[in-house]
């Protein structure tokens, strides 16, 4: 016998043991007994192990009749503890066949890394009972019907799109444009869950943060109307809105890194120095931050009407940023830039990042994203003017301005 042979066996005693501790140490914490503790799970880890070895001799009927028993095992040994311990511990016994199945699929020299990811997996579901429990308590019926649409949009529609690209110049593919339109509203939805779980009583900088993983404008509009309402909060919102405005950058460096990652290290120079100069003002000019009297007000996680909007605006753009390097080159391509960051950063990003991959030199697609991610910058700062008050605008325009400089500068020496 050499290691090898005793490699699967070491690794479902590890597997057991992970997902041991945290059943053990969950009993511990709810003062309560159970069935199957640290020892059963490395156990159990290890019957699955040695059933799936003894598999490979008798065939695979043994394992299944192997799981099949192991099944009925668990079921009576939980339900027959049922009255000494007063409760049916039906997630425990879930686990303790999932860890058996787990000690089985170390047997399977291609799926020892699959077993470990899935019992780490697996062990942060059962260690993060409270933070579960908490969402789903907070959740409501339209967040909970606006995760049915993620779906559906993510898990039904996409695979039923055409790939074939369509139109005279071959830019339009119906599946990419729906990947885009799924990516673009999975960033907002995660933004909006997590500032629904977190709220934004811990500080206006968590809030912009996440704001802006939903929408840097949104949260400027919102931020600007706090102001004119109440003025007491401006150091506040002054930094939630640069916070936000900042948060766009390493999205839009996301999105690239997803869909171009060689686009991506010649762009992080130009994003990195405006994300810098914009926090480090942000910072300076507002550290006393006043207490947030109330959450931003956020739209719903996914609303169909926009995201449809999304995709045609993205493909209009695909279009003219087509049309604008056919026609008029590089010109052209820039101009579209600046016209798609009046609205939408992420739908040039993407579509730069696109065409970069073929028929679009790099460091073009690296100039028009960035001059979106300008133009953007300064629609916010008229928004800050024009919806809040002159002096939040100021204060605003302290940070802005210098960013955009900054980002200008990047551009022209990088």
């Amino acid at each position: 016998m050499n290691f090898a042979d005793a490699y699967p066996f070491l690794v479902a005693l590890l597997i057991g043991a992970l997902i041991g501790t945290e059943r053990h140490r969950r009993l511990a914490e709810d003062k309560v007994r159970g069935v199957a503790g640290l020892r059963t799970f490395i156990l159990i880890a290890l019957l699955g192990s040695l059933c799936a070895t003894l598999a490979g001799h008798y065939g695979p009927g043994f394992a299944i009749a192997a799981i099949a028993a192991f099944i009925v095992l668990v079921a009576v040994g939980y339900a027959s503890s049922a009255e000494a311990l007063g409760r049916i511990d039906f997630t425990a016994a879930v686990a303790a066949v999932v860890t058996f199945a787990l000690g089985m699929l170390t047997s399977f020299p291609d799926s020892v890394l699959l077993a470990v990811a899935l019992a780490i997996i697996t062990t942060w579901v059962l260690a993060t009972r409270s933070i579960t429990h908490h969402y789903v308590e907070v959740i409501s019926e339209t967040d909970l019907l606006d995760t049915l649409k993620m779906g559906i949009i993510a898990l039904v529609i996409y695979p039923l799109l055409p790939e074939t690209p369509l139109g005279p110049w071959g830019v339009l593919n119906p599946r990419q444009i729906w990947l885009f339109v799924v990516m673009v509203s999975l960033i907002g939805y995660v933004g909006y869950i997590l500032i629904r779980i977190l709220g934004a009583e811990r500080g206006l900088s968590l809030t912009g943060i996440l704001g802006g993983l939903v929408s840097s404008t949104a949260v400027t509009s919102s931020m600007a109307g706090e102001v004119k309402a109440n003025p007491v909060i401006l150091p506040s919102a002054v930094f939630a809105t640069a916070i936000a405005s900042c948060t766009m950058f390493p999205r839009i460096l996301f999105i690239v890194l997803v869909v171009n990652r060689d686009l991506f290290l010649a762009l992080l120079p130009h994003f990195l120095i405006m994300t810098a100069v914009g926090v480090a003002l942000a910072y300076l000019l507002a550290r006393k931050i006043a207490p947030l009297g109330k959450d931003v007000k956020m739209k719903d996680p996914f609303r169909i009407i926009p995201t449809l909007k999304f995709g045609a605006f993205f493909a209009f753009v695909l279009v003219i940023s087509k049309l604008a390097n056919v026609y008029f080159g590089n010109t052209g391509i820039y101009a579209a830039s600046i016209v798609s960051g009046l609205a939408d950063v992420d739908a040039i990003t993407l579509t730069m990042s696109s065409l970069a991959q073929s028929t679009l030199a790099p460091n073009v697609a690296v100039t028009s994203i960035t001059l979106a991610a300008i133009t953007n910058t300064l629609v916010k700062l008229a928004i800050s003017y024009i919806l809040g008050s002159v002096e939040f605008g100021n204060k605003i325009a302290v940070i802005f301005l210098p960013m955009v400089f900054s980002g200008i500068i990047t551009m022209l020496l990088v």
